[in-house]
């Protein structure tokens, strides 16, 4: 067979460039854009349980002052936040419930004591923390993370103990205490 170069086509560069970004932006408008924009109708509703209630996962970011993103979606505060400070001070006790046991290495809740607030300033045995103005909290001991909100004399929070010091590696616990002392 003889190879006859007259036969040949030109090939038009432009128009195979032009076919080839066709051919990947389609399906990434598509992603990009959604089928929900084309049909009018909205998305799926994403709601995830847990044991303080079901959090939807793609309902719409909360407007913040100054135009800052909101918090993650289930971490909104619950209550508005006062306008005038209210004093937390006081030595707070509960309990910590298991949320997850790691496979059995923690199968039972525990007593939570000796749990005390100063002004803004938190301090739970090697944890040390301050309150944030709209009652947050964030705390973290040895890669052990607690992490909650202040709502009056009450504390709402979770403990995850991925550095094992608290109770055992990849426990989770979820924590309630309630103002006891001074």
């Amino acid at each position: 067979m003889t190879l006859r170069i007259w036969e040949l086509r030109p090939i038009n560069v432009a128009k195979s460039l032009c076919a080839g970004v066709r051919a990947c932006l389609l399906p990434a408008c598509l992603t990009l854009f959604g089928c929900t924009v084309q049909t009018g109708l909205p998305g799926p509703n994403v709601i995830l349980d847990t044991p303080t209630g079901p959090v939807p996962l793609n309902s719409p970011a909360p407007v913040m002052p100054g135009g800052l993103a909101g918090p993650p979606p289930g971490l909104e505060p619950s209550l508005p936040v006062p306008t005038q400070a209210v004093s937390r001070n006081g030595t707070y006790t509960g309990t910590a419930e298991v949320l997850s046991t790691a496979g059995g290495t923690c199968l039972s809740g525990t007593k939570v004591d000796n749990f005390k607030v100063h002004g803004s300033s938190v301090r739970f045995g090697g944890f040390r923390g301050t309150i944030a103005p709209d009652g947050g909290l964030q705390m973290v001991f040895g890669g052990t993370w607690i992490v909650g909100q202040f709502e009056g004399a009450t504390f709402r929070g979770q403990v995850d103990d991925t550095g094992g010091r608290w109770r055992g590696p990849g426990c989770t616990f979820i924590l309630t205490l309630e103002r006891t002392g001074p």
